[in-house]
C-alpha cells in the first residue's frame, strides 16, 4: 500500500488500503496509515504506472518470471515442488527447486504409499 502510494499508483494503493481495513488490523498505526492513504487517494484515483495486477481475480505467481497467472489461464507446474509457471517455461529446469523439469510427467515427491496415483 505504501509503496504504491509513494509511486503514484493511487488507485491501487486505495484498493490495498480498503482490503487492509476490512481485516480489522490489530495495530492502530496500520489502520491509521490505511485511512490516511485512502483519504488521499480518493482525491485523485489514477495510477501513474500501469501494473499487471487485477485485484478482483485470484492468481498465483510464476516461479521464474514472477508474473501473475490468473485463474483460467493455462500454466504448467513442477512435478517435484508443484510450483506454477507460465507456458513459456515448459521444458526448463525449475527455478524454485532446481531438481525437475517444468511440465515433465513425473510422480513428484511421495511421502507415503497412499499418495501414489
Amino acid at each position: 500500500m505504501s509503496v504504491c502510494f509513494k509511486a503514484g499508483n493511487l488507485n491501487t494503493a486505495a484498493n490495498f488500503a480498503r482490503r487492509l481495513l476490512e481485516t480489522n488490523p490489530t495495530t492502530e498505526n496500520h489502520a491509521k496509515t490505511a485511512r490516511q492513504v485512502l483519504q488521499a487517494a480518493e482525491k485523485n484515483m489514477n495510477d501513474a504506472t500501469q501494473l499487471n495486477y487485477d485485484f478482483r481475480n485470484p492468481f498465483v505467481v510464476c516461479g521464474a518470471t514472477y508474473v501473475p497467472i490468473y485463474r483460467g489461464q493455462k500454466d504448467v507446474s513442477c512435478p517435484y515442488c508443484s510450483s506454477r509457471f507460465v507456458l513459456a517455461q515448459e521444458g526448463q529446469l525449475c527455478t524454485v527447486c532446481d531438481l525437475a523439469v517444468v511440465g515433465a510427467d513425473a510422480s513428484g515427491l511421495l511421502c507415503s504409499p497412499t499418495q501414489i496415483r
